[in-house]
């Protein structure tokens, strides 16, 4: 008995072991860097404050995904950087899927089902629908709290934003952002960043193993 609990104990043991040397090694290499609040005083300077930030960004956040009577929660990773790199976690801290995207390249892989699939932003925006015809690396920079399109801001940062016939909201308007939720038809997004930060991490493509089969539609 005692045998027993004590092989238990120890499988436990590498399984939480497992589960934080996984969420450990996600973050990417390269140096970091906090992220300040704005300081304008109206929503006009906000907008301006904004639209010049070009420093790259990494953000760890908790994602809640809603299509109809289906739900959804799983934690995430989003590193932009001219492009951009979605990664999303299973609960054991392995990758579930990741998406690669550039002005001109979309890459996306699921590692659940060991699938991937290669095209341009439109095909990705034919495929998958859910962000209508804008860029996921447009949608990135919402997430983030940067405006793209039509965007309303308050002095502290962004409230909404339109794209691709998708609403941002914002809760509260701030930068970093903290609660962004996005509606399309009976699509939502409902995502709290953990933690944002400035980062030097250079965004690749992911790539693809042996084993994956080609050219499977992406599906979040």
């Amino acid at each position: 008995m005692k045998r027993a609990a004590g092989l238990f104990a120890g499988s436990l043991l590498a399984a939480t072991c497992a589960f934080f040397i996984a969420c450990r090694t996600a973050r990417p290499a390269g140096e970091e860097a906090p992220i300040a609040p704005l300081t304008a005083a109206t929503p006009e300077d906000a907008l301006r404050q904004l639209h010049a930030i070009r420093f790259p960004e990494r953000s760890l956040m908790r994602v809640r995904a809603t299509s109809g009577d289906r739900t959804q929660s799983f934690r995430a990773q989003l590193l932009l950087n001219g492009g951009m790199l979605l990664t999303a976690y299973t609960q054991l801290g392995t990758t579930a899927m990741r998406l690669y995207a550039d002005s001109n390249h979309v890459v996306f892989l699921n590692d659940v089902e060991k699938t991937w699939w290669s095209g341009t932003p439109e095909e990705f925006a034919r495929s998958f629908g859910f962000f209508g015809d804008a860029s996921p690396v447009d949608m990135a920079l919402l997430i983030l709290g940067r405006p793209v399109g039509a965007a309303r801001a308050t002095a502290n940062g962004l409230e909404r934003a339109e794209l691709g016939g998708a609403t941002i909201t914002y809760d509260p308007p701030s930068f970093p952002p903290k609660r962004v939720t996005i509606v399309r038809g009976d699509q939502r997004l409902d995502i709290e960043h953990l933690e944002s930060a400035y980062t030097t991490a250079n965004v690749e493509a992911p790539e693809v193993p042996g084993n994956y089969r080609c050219c499977f539609p992406p599906r979040l």
